[in-house]
């Protein structure tokens, strides 16, 4: 089933559908989870569980899920407008969380119904089909589990990856909720709202995971160190760069990150030599990291004596300070008795403005010291 779904959405090739992919994982999703809502809702009514009943809840979220996840990969794939220009792929990381809020919800419904059959125990009426059912069902949710897994890796689908992770949480879900069933033949306790309560706390565990998970990504979450340093280190294989710093990272979705950097080259090649060095970075390192990257060049001059002094002045001040980084783009502006520069600063030593504040004035105050008459600029870049 996988790779039928993937060779429908002609994955890797050169018209590769990942919206038909995504769109075809979702209704696999909605007729398997459809068809365990019946079953589990059959066996709980007939049986008194409260613990099934719950679980069959939860296939019925699952199956809304899926809906909000074809709906997701709809949207997603509208091309660009005048009010969204970078197209819609974060559409995809709004289904995600809305599935993950959904996760939040069973779990809290779970846990009300739970503690409501705990003051009030009913014991549950167990049969031999009942049992061979949902054993079966787990089997069909450990294989959704692996089946969104893969094709959410395959086409780097948040959605279908919180569906897989939620699929696997269902698996434990399924197996408590059988053990539950037995045990209340066995004893007068109430198992099936005790069980029922302890699943539904991993439940909400679950959903807030995925929840935070999402969000970050939301918000703004930053490349792994590995993907920075990688595109680093490509960048600095071209000819004649010396230097990059200001990498930016902005996701619009899986198949759209745009990055910006910037890099040093000597102020003494022509314009037309370092376009096509850098037009040609671009092509490449977009290509080879499935990014589209904006590269912004700084020329590197020879320095003056006085320059040299400044930067002699600066390094003793990062090695006298912890947590500062590294500087970059020093101008010395003598008509207007100026010194521009960025401070690299660690974000982990400086978490808020007040300490980054303190750090910027520090540099402005020695660099004004030392050199009366001068205006130092100072700006702060963050590196984690």
């Amino acid at each position: 089933m996988i790779q039928w779904v993937l060779k429908k959405g002609r994955l890797g090739e050169k018209d590769e559908n990942r919206t038909k992919i995504s769109l075809l994982a979702g209704l696999v999703g909605l007729v398997s989870n459809g068809l365990l809502t019946i079953v589990k809702l059959s066996i709980g009514l007939f049986s008194g569980s409260v613990s099934v009943l719950a679980d069959a809840m939860n296939n019925l979220m699952d199956s809304t899920s899926s809906v909000i996840t074809i709906a997701g990969a709809h949207f997603a794939d509208k091309p660009p407008d005048e009010d969204h220009p970078q197209g819609h792929g974060r559409v995809e990381y709004v289904t995600g969380l809305i599935i993950s809020c959904f996760v939040i919800v069973v779990g809290l419904q779970f846990s009300k119904t739970s503690i409501e059959r705990i003051i009030n125990p009913e014991k549950t009426h167990f049969t031999l089909l009942a049992f061979i059912l949902l054993v079966l069902s787990i089997g069909v949710k450990f294989w959704q589990a692996h089946f969104n897994k893969k094709v959410g890796e395959a086409i780097d689908s948040t959605p279908l990856k919180a569906t897989a992770a939620d699929s696997l949480g269902d698996c434990l879900v399924t197996g408590v909720v059988l053990a539950s069933m037995l045990l209340d033949t066995l004893t007068d306790l109430a198992i099936d709202g005790l069980v029922g309560l302890v699943v539904s706390i991993l439940i909400i565990k679950s959903g807030w995971e995925l929840i935070s998970e999402t969000m970050s990504i939301l918000i703004g979450q930053g490349p792994s160190r590995g993907t920075y340093q990688e595109l680093k280190q490509r960048m600095m294989t071209y000819d004649h760069v010396q230097g990059v710093h200001d990498i930016i990272f902005n996701s619009f979705g899986p198949e759209k990150t745009i990055v910006v950097l910037d890099a040093e080259f000597p102020s003494t090649m022509s314009l037309l030599e370092v376009h096509k060095i850098v037009d040609r970075a671009e092509r490449e390192i977009s290509a080879a990291m499935d990014i589209h990257l904006i590269i912004h060049v700084d020329p590197v001059g020879e320095t003056s004596p006085f320059e040299r002094e400044i930067m002699a002045l600066v390094d003793g001040f990062i090695q006298e300070k912890e947590g500062v980084d590294s500087y970059h783009d020093l101008t010395l502006v003598a008509d207007e008795k100026a010194i521009y520069l960025d401070l690299t600063v660690l974000g982990s030593h400086y978490p808020d403005q007040e300490s980054r504040d303190r750090v910027r004035e520090d540099l402005v105050q020695e660099l004004e010291e030392k050199y009366p008459g001068y205006k130092a600029l100072v700006n702060i870049d963050l590196k984690y």
